[in-house]
Formats: C-alpha cells, structure tokens, sequence
C-alpha cells in the first residue's frame, strides 16, 4: 500500500491513540566486579529495563521484539504521566519508585527532540536514580500490512527517561520466569543490544535510534516516526 500516503493521513487526523512510554535506565548493575578498580564509575555501567514480546503476541511482526515499558491511554487519563504511572504499576507490580514519581520533579528536555543531539544527553550527565526526564511526544506509525488490520494504525507516544537502583528492579527482570501469554515479560538489555541485535515493536527502533544517536540494526517495513508537539497529546 501507500506508506506514506498512509502516513501524511495519520499526521492530519493526529493519530488514532495515545500512549506513554519510559526507558528505564538502571545504573550500577556490575558494580561489584569494579569495586577493586579505583577508576571505575558505577554510573557507566548503564541496563536498559524493557519488555520482550511473547512468541504467541497477537501480531506476528511483533513476536519477540522489543518494547519500551508504558502503554495506551485509558478514558480516565488526564496526562501522559497518568498514563505512564498506571501502565508501570500494572506491568511492574506496583513498586514503590513509581509512586514517588512527582510531576513536579520531571526535567524537561523535550527540546532535545528539535535538536542534533542523542536524546540521552542531559544537563545532568549521567543521571542519578531518581531523575526522570520527559524527552517530547511523536506520532508512531504502523501500515495495514505490519499489524496484519484492514486499516494502518498511529498514535501519539509521549516518552519519558527514568533512572533507577538495581535494588529498585522488579523480581521479574532478575528471576526470569518466562513470557506472560499474549503480552511479555520483562529484560535487562544493554545499549549494544539495543543498538545491534534486537527488533522492536510499535516503531521504537526509531525513538532509540534518536535517543542514542545510532542507528539500529533492525528497522520494520511499514512503520514510520514523527515529531509533534505535545499539545496534540491532549
């Protein structure tokens, strides 16, 4: 079909959802085997907390890709952190990082998104656990083909950057028990992992390729990224 035709629809009608989404960063993860190196900074050492597609994932394009940690926006949701903050606790069990998430604390760095600049670059390098960053809001595409539909699909996805302890990871991420039917479970991936190996659902090969400033190695046919203003979100 006609991908861009498709697409330029899309932007007009400002998509068809919402969603709020998080890349979780988790520092200090290997601090231990560097406790004998007097050189070694323990906020380098940088996982990424994601969630893997389940092998029976309703869309076959998806099965086994990556997914950034959030979801879609309910009826009740006012904002795109309400979103983000309901999605977490459903999909983490509750812990209690996300609960003192307080909107006032939020850095705004959504300007990063006009700019050159990898979106993981900050004012405050690197950031310490706690910092949570809002990074902007882009329209994600997907063609009729890709998510196997009568029709394409887009929605305006409103990122967000929160940095936590190893101690704060659910158990989930460190006790792997296999996937959850239909949805996914929940990994520890490095940036190279991320950049070079994996597959991505719901066009987020392209929101980590703008974070890190990289290309990634696998893109999927039929999905496409855009900036928009946040407002739109509303």
């Amino acid at each position: 079909g006609d991908t861009n035709g498709e697409l330029r629809s899309a932007l007009r009608r400002k998509g068809d959802g919402r969603a709020a989404v998080a890349i979780i960063r988790v520092i200090g993860m290997n601090s231990d085997k560097n406790k004998n190196d007097p050189n070694a900074n323990p906020h380098n050492d940088v996982q990424y907390l994601v969630q893997m597609k389940s092998h029976d994932y309703p869309i076959e394009s998806f099965r086994g890709t990556v997914c950034l940690l959030g979801g879609n926006a309910n009826k009740h949701d006012e904002t795109p952190l309400d979103t983000l903050l309901r999605e977490l606790n459903e999909e983490l069990q509750y812990p209690p990082w996300v609960d003192a998430i307080d909107e006032r604390n939020i850095i705004n760095d959504s300007k990063l998104q006009l700019s050159n600049k990898p979106q993981y670059n900050s004012s405050l390098v690197p950031p310490l656990p706690g910092t949570i960053r809002y990074l902007g809001t882009t329209l994600h595409f997907q063609s009729a083909s890709l998510i196997q539909k009568p029709t394409p699909y887009a929605f305006m996805c409103a990122l967000y950057e929160i940095t936590i302890r190893p101690d704060q990871l659910p158990p989930g991420a460190i006790y792997p028990r296999g996937a959850n039917v239909q949805e996914g479970r929940v990994v520890l991936l490095s940036k190279e992992q991320l950049i070079k190996h994996s597959k991505y659902a719901w066009g987020y090969e392209y929101t980590m390729e703008r974070y890190f400033g990289k290309k990634v190695g696998n893109r999927q046919k039929g999905t496409a990224v855009s900036g928009v203003d946040e407002e739109t979100w509303k």
